[in-house]
């Protein structure tokens, strides 16, 4: 399991260094937005992802289980709009690309809400990511308590974690790469 989040690690700290340094080979409307998308930031959450390895007090139980999620819910988030931003032209040109009501204008992967960027993520990057998505979706979001909601044990939490790795994964193979550079699931 100690390889599951350092793979994590890796994986996302590799992401940064490549792909905040895009610029020059990927075209500039996707270097724009990742070089925005402040990937330092799930780098410094994904170090964070081996605390929800040790055991909870029943007293804070419930509150590291929410954080857990909130971290994970934000992780795939910035996983997915890095998988749109890197192939924004795609974007751009689909017929499914979200837009804004009022103006007309297609919203940029980095302004669209997370319930539609997993919907879009299943049509057009793996469906199978669909139900891991929607559950850490509600879990993450009980980090606003007012209302109940499930928020799962400590076990499916680490369990998460762990297909976190799977997505992280999945979203780097299909991302574009130059030939012969360093691919992030090499780390």
């Amino acid at each position: 399991m100690v390889c599951e989040f350092q793979k994590i690690i890796k994986v996302t700290k590799s992401l940064n260094d490549f792909w905040s340094n895009c610029q020059g080979w990927a075209p500039n409307s996707a270097s724009i937005l990742i070089k925005e998308a402040r990937l330092d930031r799930q780098l410094s959450f994904a170090k964070t992802l081996p605390d929800y390895q040790a055991v909870f007090s029943e007293e804070v139980k419930e509150a590291k289980i929410i954080l857990g999620y909130a971290t994970l819910r934000g992780m795939s988030e910035s996983s997915i709009k890095l998988f749109f931003s890197a192939h924004i032209e795609d974007y751009l040109k689909d017929s499914e690309a979200f837009v804004n009501k009022k103006t007309n204008e297609i919203i940029q992967p980095k302004k669209i809400r997370f319930d539609s960027l997993i919907s879009l993520y299943v049509k057009k990057g793996d469906a199978s990511f669909s139900n891991y998505l929607r559950r850490i979706q509600l879990r993450g979001n009980a980090i606003h308590h007012f209302n109940d909601c499930t928020v799962g044990t400590q076990s499916e939490l680490i369990k998460d974690i762990i297909r976190y790795k799977d997505l992280l994964l999945a979203i780097n193979n299909q991302l574009p790469y130059p030939e012969g550079a360093f691919n992030p699931k090499d780390a």
